[in-house]
């Protein structure tokens, strides 16, 4: 356990400077040895859970193509099995995309699943819960990066009131500071087990939790995006949707159509809305790295000890460019769905 401590420590101290004997006693204390040990219990569920069929490491291809081979998962499907649908903890495309109110995110989407056959949306249901996980661990690599380096400042801070050197509000306030990020790490590490949990319940398997997932090669997006009655036309004579009734009257087809044109609609606005987005976050990443460089080059001329802080703002933004990243590939994957050209396991050209 002393060397898991020594190596995550030691792993960031190029960018807080060389840890002594004392701080590496007390971080094995303040860091918590249940948080080192939970995180070695992670490692031992992960690795009794990944069995079976589970490839390691686990491609999104892969687990598409999967889905044929796990017939529980497409059958209860089939089925529609009334079973509450729960929203992604970190893929709120909507909010992203338009910064509303958060927690609708099962709602916006809901109108497109509706719409697709059982098979296509378990796809779409499995690359949202794939992209989640890949968000789980973004988060928590850059959760543990910023909280040592938290943990290191508020220790140093400490040693130097000791000395007289500085006051106990800036110590109180540094260790708030880690106590937040400590807190962020210790939920990130939590939301790998559920995102894997929910992963593996949407791939057939509940009881084999996938242990390390693959980066996919995400697609590249036209300019200018198909029209709308571009994708409506094909969508139509795709064989993926969960056409009307037969027996129903032809006056109650226009219906079905307009909700098929106002689904596409939101979803083509959506992509733009996230393009905008991340065109922000761009720039707003880059200001973030200066400041950290600035905060970093501050802390060691020991003029201000704010690094902790920056860091956590440069993680945040960070994630969020992630985020935005796998909204357009998810919001992308669900059009191809509509028109029955399925990415990463079908042709996908777009109409």
């Amino acid at each position: 356990m002393a060397a898991v401590a020594r190596g995550l420590v030691s792993y960031f101290s190029p960018k807080i400077g060389p840890v002594t004997e004392t701080q590496m006693s007390r971080f094995k204390s303040a860091a918590s040895w249940s948080t080192l040990a939970s995180c070695l219990l992670l490692g031992l569920v992960y690795a009794s859970c990944a069995v079976g069929d589970v490839p390691d490491p686990l491609g999104l291809e892969q687990a598409l193509r999967s889905l044929d081979d796990h017939s529980g998962s497409t059958a209860s499907a089939d089925m529609r099995v009334p079973v509450s649908r729960r929203p992604p903890l970190y893929l709120d495309c909507q909010q992203l995309a338009f910064a509303s109110g958060s927690g609708a995110e099962a709602e916006s989407d809901a109108g497109l699943r509706a719409l697709l056959k059982p098979a296509a949306a378990q796809r779409l249901e499995v690359v949202e819960r794939f992209f989640d996980v890949l968000l789980a661990d973004f988060s928590f690599s850059s959760e543990s990066e910023a909280m040592a380096v938290a943990y290191v400042q508020f220790d140093r801070a400490a040693a130097r009131r000791d000395l007289g050197q500085l006051s106990e509000l800036r110590v109180l306030e540094l260790e708030a500071v880690y106590q937040d990020l400590l807190h962020r790490r210790t939920a990130s590490e939590l939301s790998q087990q559920l995102t894997r949990s929910r992963l593996a319940r949407a791939l057939g398997h509940p009881e084999d939790l996938p242990r390390t997932l693959a980066d996919p090669v995400l697609p590249a997006l036209p300019e200018p995006l198909p029209t709308t009655d571009d994708w409506l036309k094909a969508a139509l004579e795709a064989e993926r949707l969960v056409m009307p009734d037969p027996a129903l009257q032809p006056s109650d087809l226009p219906l079905f159509e307009s909700e098929l044109r106002q689904e596409i609609t939101e979803l083509l606005l959506r992509l733009k809305a996230l393009a905008a987005a991340r065109r922000s976050l761009s720039v707003e990443s880059a200001w973030r790295d200066l400041k950290l460089d600035e905060s970093r080059t501050l802390y060691e001329l020991e003029v201000t000890a704010d690094l902790g802080y920056s860091m956590s703002q440069q993680t945040h933004a960070r994630m969020r460019e992630q985020q935005i990243q796998y909204c357009q590939a998810l919001t992308w994957t669900g059009l191809h769905e509509l028109v029955g050209q399925p990415l990463w396991i079908g042709q996908t050209g777009s109409p």
